[in-house]
């Protein structure tokens, strides 16, 4: 059962936050943007077309390591989720668990091409992070200096930020 926010977290996601739900709905850029990836470097046509025949053994262990950054994420600090609601308004409420969070994610079903099908708040960082195209994710942030701490949690988790 998912509970209500208290004011308190509510208010710390509107400080923190700010213009969050049009980031998530409308306008994807309000935030700066940071790309994390599986892979050293942005991939070519050809590279992409190549990961439909990957090893499945391979594709588990990609699919580990971004696992493990919303692991870290996890146990740093308090996750907020989002979801529609009727009439396009968008609730935002915290994952029961960690394994509401994995269900949440769908990481071990995750595929190149799966699109955008989640976004972690992180108010304390002024940061989101979301899942986006061709096993690169993003954390959308307001202050640079803040997110450091993410961004050293990405790099030990194997993944690379991109240029």
């Amino acid at each position: 059962m998912i509970k209500k926010l208290t004011e308190h977290e509510l208010s710390s996601i509107k400080r923190n936050l700010p213009q969050i739900k049009k980031q998530l709905y409308k306008d994807r850029e309000l935030y700066h943007g940071i790309c994390i990836s599986i892979f050293e470097k942005w991939l070519s046509k050809d590279e992409c077309e190549k990961i439909y025949k990957t090893n499945p053994t391979i594709l588990a262990a990609w699919r580990s390591r971004l696992e493990n950054v919303v692991t870290e994420f996890y146990k740093l600090t308090t996750i907020y989720l989002w979801r529609h609601k009727n009439n396009y308004r968008i609730v935002f409420y915290k994952p029961n668990d960690s394994k509401h969070l994995y269900k949440r994610c769908n990481i071990r079903n995750q595929i190149w091409s799966t699109g955008h099908s989640y976004d972690l708040l992180l108010p304390e960082y002024s940061a989101v992070y979301s899942e986006e195209f061709d096993w690169t994710n993003i954390i959308w942030y307001n202050d640079f200096e803040k997110i450091q701490p993410l961004l050293e949690l990405v790099r030990k988790s194997g993944l690379y930020i991109l240029p």
